[in-house]
C-alpha cells in the first residue's frame, strides 16, 4: 500500500526535476556545439582572408610542404633491422 504512495511520489517529484536536468545538458550540448561553429567559421574567414592577402604572392607547392618524416613503422623497423645485422655479424 505504501509503495504505490513512494512510486507517485517519485513520479511527481521524480520527472520534473529529471526532465529539468535533461534540458540543462541539452541547452548547453547546444552551447557548445555553437561555439564550436563559430570557431569553425571565423578559422574559414581567416583562411579566406590568408588566401585573398597572398593570392598574388602564391609560394610554389614544393616550398609550403613540410619534409616528410620517415613514417612510425619505418622508424621501428631501422633499429630492429640494424639489431638483427649485428647479431648475423657475431654469429659468423
Amino acid at each position: 500500500m505504501y509503495w504505490w504512495a513512494i512510486f507517485v511520489g517519485l513520479f511527481m517529484f521524480g520527472s520534473p526535476a529529471a526532465y529539468g536536468i535533461a534540458t540543462q545538458w541539452f541547452k548547453h550540448k547546444e552551447n557548445m556545439q555553437d561555439k564550436r561553429n563559430e570557431e569553425l567559421r571565423l578559422h574559414l574567414q581567416l583562411e579566406q582572408a590568408r588566401n585573398e592577402h597572398f593570392g598574388a604572392q602564391e609560394l610554389p607547392r614544393s616550398a609550403n610542404s613540410a619534409p616528410k618524416d620517415a613514417s612510425w613503422e619505418e622508424q621501428v623497423q631501422t633499429p630492429y633491422e640494424m639489431g638483427y645485422q649485428q647479431i648475423e655479424q657475431q654469429q659468423q
